[in-house]
């Protein structure tokens, strides 16, 4: 009886144990309580020309979905951290030396070394005039895991400049039908499939080098309206948005349903100017101009306190904003008067004000993937009127042809400025003579004579008094019209966690990304 007792107790744990491994070989870490494949979707507020880094600025996305890494990287708090490189030092002036992480596979088995990491920058410095300006490469070798990059002149901008998404690590050996669609990279995620204007579907990369994501799928669906992104989120369809407008953010009030994160950003938005226009071409239009549009009224009014009015192109946060700037304040009058002084007259009263015959008509291009310019467009055109100048609204999806092409006068453009913590970047390329964002055609020998003093200045506090003059230089210039900066937000259920706002705004989707 002894023995029948033992072997019953020994059938009731072996029945146990067996029930236990069953219903944990349906539910482990990696799959949500009822079993299933873990999953988010996230509504986008923009979509991208293609998945290659490379090409123009696609980056953000493949880093933002969680597929591609760049050699380092930063948090939060805008500190450089490692991450395809453990570790790295600057040898002198000239040269850095980076070590590649030990281990690390490209998605599609490819072991990653110091030759490959050499093969994918020379791509992106082909294609991409920014990175040439950024890096200032002068040389590139490889040795085993060791990478060594030298600069034609010292650049202090350089490791945040290298952190850029532009930099993404790709597998140039891929078949050349990839990059647009499904780029070989090394992030927690790989792409499962790409459909244009539309939506990425991203799977969990098993094999990644660092903690495995903890979500086995994401869809990223550009939902290009606010309003049907906002009704998506409440209807259940997405679980995170980004960037829901001033106008439907109450409607996320909810804590018990809703987590919101907000954030200063690091953006501006900005007018370019076309200095090959007619009228644009006179500094009086274009001080007029500055004059008119009520940047206090568009932040706190128009945009509902999602915005702060803009001095010069960096935001107050940073140390080298704009709290020593002389900017402009709203005065309908003071531009009404400079623009008659200059003979600028309404012979025939209909309003618009004429010189040597013509009328000053202008255009404002707008892309409406960002839901603060058509409000702003639609101020800025009700303001210009007020002092005598027409324009007409254009409104695009994308403003890259039309600002490549020169085919507009004034455009309204949304750009985080500050992506590397330094100033000169941002400067070189949407100010210097030629520079590779310079749409406007703004150029002045004293300001390209400011941004060269950069080069080889390790001392910040000489580099922020540099930024400091070159801003004031642009605003008495009236290069460009620079209006707000926005604050961004991402919203998410309750059940989402790992979901956060950067500054640098390409961060969202990593390996601590979970939903219950």
């Amino acid at each position: 009886m002894k023995i029948r007792r033992k072997i019953a107790i020994m059938l009731t744990m072996a029945l146990l144990c067996t029930s236990f491994v069953a219903c944990k070989s349906g539910g482990s870490a990696d799959k949500s309580d009822s079993g299933k494949p873990k999953s988010i979707v996230v509504g986008l507020d923009s979509f991208k020309t293609s998945l290659d880094p490379a090409v123009e600025f696609n980056g953000w996305s493949v880093f933002r979905y969680g597929i591609g890494e760049t050699l380092v990287k930063f948090n939060k708090d805008m500190t450089i951290e490692p991450l395809l490189a453990d570790s790295w030092k600057r040898v002198d002036d000239l040269t850095w030396k980076f070590h590649i992480r030990e281990g690390v596979k490209f998605h599609n088995g490819t072991p990653v070394t110091a030759k490959a990491v050499k093969s994918s920058l020379e791509r992106v410095l082909k294609l991409n005039k920014r990175t040439e300006e950024m890096l200032l490469v002068n040389s590139i070798t490889a040795e085993g895991q060791d990478l060594t990059i030298t600069t034609k002149t010292s650049n202090e901008a350089f490791l945040g400049n290298i952190a850029d998404p532009l930099t993404i690590i790709v597998d140039t050996n891929a078949a050349s039908d990839t990059f647009d669609k499904a780029p070989v990279c090394t992030g927690p995620f790989k792409v499962k499939s790409y459909v244009a204007n539309s939506k990425v579907v991203v799977e969990k990369n098993k094999d990644y080098w660092g903690d495995k994501a903890q979500i086995d799928e994401a869809t990223f669906k550009y939902i290009k309206d606010d309003n049907t992104r906002a009704m998506a989120l409440q209807s259940g369809e997405i679980d995170v948005a980004i960037n829901i407008s001033s106008n439907n953010i109450s409607l996320f009030a909810d804590k018990s349903k809703y987590n919101t994160d907000k954030i200063t950003s690091l953006r501006i938005v900005m007018s370019y100017e076309n200095l090959n226009n007619e009228f644009l071409k006179d500094p009086v239009v274009r001080k007029a101009i500055a004059l008119s549009v009520d940047r206090e009224t568009y932040a706190k009014k128009l945009l509902n306190g999602t915005a702060v009015a803009a001095v010069g192109p960096f935001p107050e946060s940073l140390p080298y904003g704009n709290k020593k700037l002389t900017g402009y304040k709203y005065d309908k009058a003071e531009a009404a008067k400079i623009l008659s002084d200059a003979g600028y007259k309404d012979t025939d009263g209909d309003g618009i004000l004429e010189k040597d015959g013509k009328k000053v008509t202008l255009n404002i291009a707008f892309y409406t993937t960002r839901p603060e310019l058509p409000v702003i467009g639609e101020a800025m055109q009700a303001q210009l009127k007020e002092i005598g100048i027409s324009t007409k609204l254009q409104s695009y999806e994308s403003v890259s042809k039309a600002v490549k092409s020169g085919n507009f006068d004034l455009c309204l453009y949304s750009v985080n400025t500050a992506v590397t913590g330094d100033p000169q970047t941002f400067l070189e390329q949407y100010f210097r003579t030629g520079g590779s964002e310079n749409y406007g055609k703004y150029s002045n020998a004293e300001v390209d004579s400011l941004i060269d003093k950069f080069k080889g200045q390790k001392d910040i506090q000489v580099r922020n008094n540099i930024a400091t003059q070159v801003q004031q230089k642009l605003l008495d210039d009236n290069a460009d019209v620079f209006l707000v900066t926005p604050m961004l937000n991402l919203i998410s259920k309750n059940t989402v966690s790992g979901v956060t706002m950067y500054p640098i705004e390409y961060h969202l989707l990593d390996n601590k990304v979970n939903i219950k």
